[in-house]
């Protein structure tokens, strides 16, 4: 299973993919609020995709250009991840 997540704009995303399919997705208008609305929605979404994070292999995230806080918020969620799980973490442009 694959993370990623998009903060760069007032528009957040996330999604878990195995290696051929998107198994669950969710965007939504976040405005500047990435840092309180990311980690909740991120739980719910492996939550009912019936996911854990231990099963999360690597990490996507989009590295701009894009919102600082909202990269900043992004990037940091996603290192932590990786680092935590000691998997891969590659960042994307968003152009």
């Amino acid at each position: 299973m694959h993370l990623a997540i998009d903060t760069s704009t007032d528009t957040a995303g996330i999604a878990i993919a195995d290696e051929f399919n998107i198994l669950a997705e969710l965007t939504w208008s976040c405005g500047r609020n990435h840092s309180v609305e990311l980690m909740p929605r991120m739980t719910k979404l492996l939550e009912d995709a019936g996911v854990k994070f231990e099963d999360i292999k690597g990490v996507v995230v989009a590295i701009g250009p894009g919102s600082f806080n909202g990269l900043r918020v992004g990037v940091s969620t996603a290192k932590g991840i990786a680092f935590s799980l000691d998997v891969p973490i590659v960042g994307i442009g968003t152009l």
